[in-house]
């Protein structure tokens, strides 16, 4: 099953008649916001005073979802339902996460920056965001291990998790573009490395979004490839750990090139 295959009876079939009917009225109700979608799953935020934060994976025909409201048990939530019916109803209006990317590729440095600006006027997250005060190597690492932290005691906090690894990311891609490339590529390298622990540990393949630990390994590969005082001796310990890491956890992460051109072993 993908998300394209869902339809208003399938969606009739999964949820209770009282919670498939609240859903439906906070639809109605344009309660679904911030539809965004990617690869395996979609996001959104169910305004239901308060605001609900939700994310439903499909994994192997079974849906899987994280909602930030109380409700307990194995029922599904309205927000969670919500999301679903939005989905099914308007899939356009949901945010691809690979179109963005390949659209904002496109813009100049001097459009991205008009339209950050324009965001930051918009939108009170984006301006707590841009003042945010620049983080060093530890600050970010410690954000890192925080995050891991929230995760291992509760899968339920995976969403918010995976927006601070995020967070992260963006925090060492600022350290990259200021020419701290070694400081870049070692969060990179311990994001990956922590992601792959977790799903380790729960034992869950796609615990993290495939296309999340394929871009962090890209740019960590090119870290690599740019940094003219590269401590290879660094790296390798780096790369070791890697492929201390399951097979089957690390997919198609690919570390030979990267082998060949520090001249490793194996």
């Amino acid at each position: 099953m993908r998300f394209e295959d869902l339809n208003t009876q399938t969606l009739s079939r999964i949820g209770t008649p009282e919670a498939t009917a609240q859903a439906q009225e906070l639809v109605r109700g344009q309660q679904v916001r911030h539809g965004y979608r990617l690869p395996d799953r979609i996001r959104g935020v169910v305004a239901n005073e308060p605001a609900f934060r939700v994310e439903v994976k499909i994994h192997n025909d079974q849906l899987s979802y994280v909602c930030s409201c109380p409700q307990e048990g194995e029922e599904l939530c309205p927000h969670v339902l919500a999301l679903l019916w939005a989905w099914v109803e308007a899939p356009g209006s949901f945010l691809s996460h690979e179109e963005l990317k390949e659209r904002l590729k496109k813009y100049s440095k001097k459009e991205l920056l008009e339209i950050i600006l324009d965001m930051a006027e918009r939108v009170p997250e984006v301006r707590g965001i841009l003042k945010e005060e620049e983080h060093g190597l530890e600050d970010i690492l410690e954000s890192i291990d925080r995050a891991v932290e929230e995760v291992s005691a509760d899968t339920a906090a995976l969403a918010d998790a995976e927006s601070k690894l995020r967070r992260a990311q963006l925090r060492a891609d600022r350290l990259a573009q200021s020419g701290r490339l070694a400081e870049a590529r070692s969060i990179y390298f311990y994001l990956l490395d922590n992601i792959l622990s977790l799903e380790e540990k729960f034992q869950k393949e796609k615990l993290f979004p495939s296309d999340l630990k394929k871009e962090l390994f890209e740019e960590y590969c090119q870290f690599i490839h740019e940094d003219r005082h590269l401590e290879k001796d660094l790296v390798q310990q780096e790369i070791e750990q890697l492929e201390s890491r399951s097979p089957l956890f690390r997919g198609e992460l690919d570390l030979s090139e990267v082998k060949r051109e520090l001249s490793l072993p194996g």
